[in-house]
């Protein structure tokens, strides 16, 4: 007489043999869908970093102003770079201001 717990785990467990087998499965799945992908990358009819471009024929890029005192000025074009150069601009007016006054009053 066994217990049945015992026989239960032993009919559920996976032998070694099974566990390779798997893990072939696993390794070719991988490699077929790795050389899709550069297949589907490299191909003749797809130009390198097409997955990257823009492919509507219009972009939804428009300048929005963030806040709608700053439209049509630098600061007005949000996510641009020259809101960026505005902003970097100020920042670094404030901190000399800021280290200019550290420097006066100790």
């Amino acid at each position: 007489m066994s217990n049945p717990i015992t026989t239960w785990i032993k009919a559920c467990m996976e032998t070694y043999r099974d566990r390779e087998e798997w893990f072939e499965d696993r390794v070719a799945s991988n490699s077929v869908n790795s050389q899709k992908f550069s297949d589907e990358r490299h191909g003749p009819f797809k130009p390198h970093n097409v997955y990257q471009s823009e492919l509507r024929a219009r972009p939804n890029f428009r300048p929005n102003a963030a806040i709608s005192s700053y439209a049509g000025s630098e600061a007005g074009d949000a996510g641009s770079f020259r809101a960026v150069r505005y902003y970097q601009g100020k920042f670094a007016e404030r901190r000399d201001e800021i280290l200019t006054d550290v420097a006066r009053n100790g």
